[in-house]
């Protein structure tokens, strides 16, 4: 345990790096790729020609999310057992529903939404990405009770900009708004994962600053 406790900041820096910066080393691999209006999930379709390495990719972020976790854990149990483990489930979800399971699942680019697979990543990561907005709503209650009102800013705009980003994302389903937001599609679904992610790359900054000043 206390080895996890150690590497667990890395290993989450690791993962959010990793995971969020994917795309645009594989995108590179990908001709005609577009990170503004294709979604993160079609570098894994059957056709593209890194599929085999965005499915590996997603499994290595994936573990790696869920492994951090035990440390995150560790870190804020001895302030409140009740925070580190929503801290630590959050994180640990995502891993597993958002990463974990795409690599693992296949989806057809024919495939319908209630089709099995489609059906099972989509709940999953949906799951997985309000499970991750716990984390700075947590962050941010944890800061209000210390008055702490410059981080308290912090993590609530990072959630609150994640969210926004995330409806203007998924607006393009929709049967009028959508056709307007076609072109920004992607570019929307990467900005709320940069604010989902800042948070919990703030987390392993703690962690590692913690450390530190133990040495």
């Amino acid at each position: 345990m206390t080895f996890i406790k150690k590497i667990s900041p890395w290993l989450l820096i690791l993962a959010v790096v990793g995971d969020f910066s994917l795309p645009y080393i594989l995108g590179r691999f990908y001709p005609g790729f577009d990170q503004a209006t294709m979604i993160i999930s079609q570098l894994g379709e059957d056709g593209s020609p890194v599929q085999q390495a965005f499915n590996r990719g997603s499994i290595v972020t994936g573990s790696l999310f869920m492994l951090s976790s035990i440390g995150v854990y560790l870190f804020f149990r001895s302030e409140s057992k009740r925070l580190a483990q929503i801290l630590a489930g959050a994180i640990a979800l995502y891993g597993f529903g958002d990463c974990l399971l795409t690599g693992l699942v296949h989806i057809s680019k024919s495939a319908s939404f209630f089709s099995p697979a489609y059906f099972l990543h989509a709940a999953f990561s949906g799951i997985a990405m309000v499970a991750m907005m716990f984390v700075p709503l947590s962050l941010a209650y944890r800061a209000a009770n210390k008055n702490e009102k410059l981080v308290v800013i912090f993590y609530l705009s990072c959630l609150v900009l994640s969210i926004i980003a995330l409806l203007l994302f998924a607006a393009y389903y929709l049967p009028i708004v959508g056709a307007k937001l076609s072109s920004t599609r992607g570019m929307w679904q990467r900005v709320s994962l940069f604010f989902l992610y800042l948070p919990a790359f703030s987390v392993a900054v703690k962690q590692l600053k913690r450390a530190k000043t133990l040495l």
